[in-house]
């Protein structure tokens, strides 16, 4: 099984398929309708926002990193 996601508007009890989708016309296809509202973003969109809001918001003193100390010996596998 196949599936795909794409944002379409239903109109007449009717959804389009984009034009990269149109050799499924006539297969059997499984419809889970989801609806998209206005105030919804998708996670992608959400986790980028987050990024472009916070990336060198940072108002306090210069952060260092510590050294990290040397490496810990590990039993070889075998």
């Amino acid at each position: 099984m196949q599936a795909v996601e794409f944002i379409s508007k239903a109109h007449d009890g009717v959804v389009d398929l984009p034009s990269e989708f149109q050799n499924w016309n006539g297969k059997p296809v499984r419809v889970i309708l989801l609806e998209e509202s206005s105030g919804a973003k998708s996670s992608e969109q959400a986790a980028a926002n987050v990024w472009a809001k916070t990336s060198g918001a940072w108002q306090g003193e210069q952060l260092l990193r510590e050294p990290q100390g040397e490496y810990e010996q590990r039993l070889e596998l075998k």
